[in-house]
């Protein structure tokens, strides 16, 4: 069965279609990522701004196009952290309507649940633990073989920071460190509980890790090349205290930079390298997979 899996996060729309038997991806025939910013001011008015309801739109139409083009069997998009963040959620699920992508608002624990089927090629054969961050949100996530063990998500998304704290790009050394100090104490609520296992592999899924890992690189992203692609601690707050003092202007002439992204990956190197302290890691491991690989895999028949 040909499946359109469609993640619509807080600032990225990314559209899966793939071939799936089984529960099982056979074949990827589309693979697509576009910064929208659905996030926007969302922190702060509990609504979807207009702008951003246009750019969805947009995009919207081009997926429908893509959709069409590679004849799809069975389509569905999921909202996340944004969408259940505000009180007109209901004009994105018509807006979606319009064009034949049903959309629905799923609960942290089942974006979770998606993300953990989503991020290995192959199901996981011992423990295993996931950073997913987001614009909105940042979800941590244990398991193994037999699924997930805990999760939890956190208020701690690369949008809503960069909204909350940083007024100015190069940001000052007092946002950058209240950017650091409020996601440490909010990361203070799990540290303890999602300490991870020795031996256990930190795996970071989304945008902000896969753009540094082109970044470290030195190149243009390249799935093949950024899937696996390790970043330690200390080059993750290497990343954050030397981006913070450029402009972004600056930040966008960085080989492997996605320029819609370079307002706010401060915010994000800041949430992984804290990430990967308070959970105990040396480092992390990108993956370019993640949620609609997940979704594409339980439309097609995953059983969890």
């Amino acid at each position: 069965m040909k499946i359109a899996a469609i993640d619509l996060g807080t600032n990225t729309f990314l559209l899966l279609i793939a071939e799936v038997s089984g529960g099982k991806i056979e074949k990827v025939f589309h693979d697509e990522a576009r910064v929208i910013r659905l996030g926007q001011a969302v922190d702060k008015t509990r609504r979807f701004h207009p702008e951003a309801l246009a750019r969805a739109k947009d995009c919207f139409l081009d997926f429908a196009h893509t959709i069409q083009k590679h004849g799809a069997d069975k389509v569905r998009a999921v909202a996340t952290s944004a969408a259940r963040d505000v009180e007109n959620g209901a004009e994105l699920i018509a807006l979606g309507a319009d064009f034949g992508i049903p959309i629905d608002i799923i609960p942290g624990e089942m974006e979770a649940e998606l993300t953990f089927w989503g991020t290995f090629k192959e199901d996981p054969k011992g423990p295993v633990a996931i950073v997913d961050t987001g614009g909105g949100s940042t979800e941590y996530i244990l398991g193994g073989p037999k699924g997930i063990a805990k999760r939890v998500s956190l208020d701690i998304g690369s949008v809503r920071m960069t909204e909350k704290f940083i007024t100015k790009h190069p940001v000052p050394s007092t946002e950058l460190a209240a950017v650091t100090d409020h996601v440490k104490s909010q990361l203070e609520k799990i540290k303890k509980e999602y300490a991870i296992p020795s031996g256990t592999n930190l795996v970071a899924v989304a945008g902000t890790p896969t753009t540094l890992a082109a970044i470290d690189q030195k190149r243009a992203f390249e799935s093949s090349l950024v899937d696996g692609h390790v970043l330690s601690l200390e080059r993750l707050r290497q990343f954050a205290s030397d981006m913070a003092k450029m402009s972004v202007e600056d930040r966008t002439k960085l080989a492997g930079m996605e320029p819609k992204r370079a307002d706010v990956i401060v915010a994000g190197a800041v949430i992984l390298a804290e990430s990967c302290a308070a959970l105990g890691a040396k480092g992390l491991q990108v993956s370019v997979r993640g949620l609609r690989y997940g979704l594409a895999r339980k439309l097609g028949g995953l059983v969890t």
